[in-house]
């Protein structure tokens, strides 16, 4: 090689490194705290529990129901005719086949709205990130990290950007 071309390369390394030093802004969120702190997550999940309370309320009419039957079973057993006696007894087990099957469908229902809430909610966090990024130039945001100091967190303010959206993203 010759000179002229070890100085061009010696001064594209010197270059290249004073570019690589510049400094880089770094933020870190902590998922989890948001998903268990943010106000977004307790309204969606209070909505959920209004939204399901009435079946709720049917099933644990339905087990009362069921219960009820069971002990007039079990305490008049001997006082009952055998066709009456077979009867409850049938009549107690359509009960219990229907506590199952609404319980089942209760608790799919369940799980696939919660998830649905938590896509949505996870959707909400990540614009809320990207917002804050893009305005404020972070060249990084981790979501996970060993350690992370309290100056590069940026929890609280993405937990406070979720706070003030409004709660009309959250209905189905």
């Amino acid at each position: 090689m010759t000179t002229i071309t070890r100085i061009i390369v010696a001064l594209l390394l010197l270059t290249a490194a004073s570019a690589m030093a510049q400094s880089l802004k770094i933020g870190f969120i902590n998922a989890f705290r948001i998903e268990a702190e943010s106000e977004t997550t307790k309204r969606v999940i209070e909505q959920i529990k209004k939204e399901f309370a009435p079946r709720e309320q049917q099933l644990q009419a339905l087990q009362k129901q069921g219960v009820e039957l069971r002990s007039e079973l079990e305490r008049e057993a001997d006082k009952m005719k055998p066709a009456d006696r077979a009867a409850k007894e049938k009549r107690l087990a359509a009960l219990s086949q229907q506590f199952e099957q609404m319980q089942r469908s209760y608790s799919e229902d369940m799980e696939f709205r919660q998830r649905e809430a938590r896509s949505r909610l996870i959707g909400e966090i990540g614009a809320v990130i990207n917002a804050i990024a893009e305005a404020e130039k972070f060249d990084l945001v981790l979501q996970q990290a060993i350690f992370a100091s309290t100056q590069i967190d940026l929890t609280d303010r993405v937990m406070k950007e979720l706070a003030k959206r409004p709660p009309a993203a959250e209905t189905r």
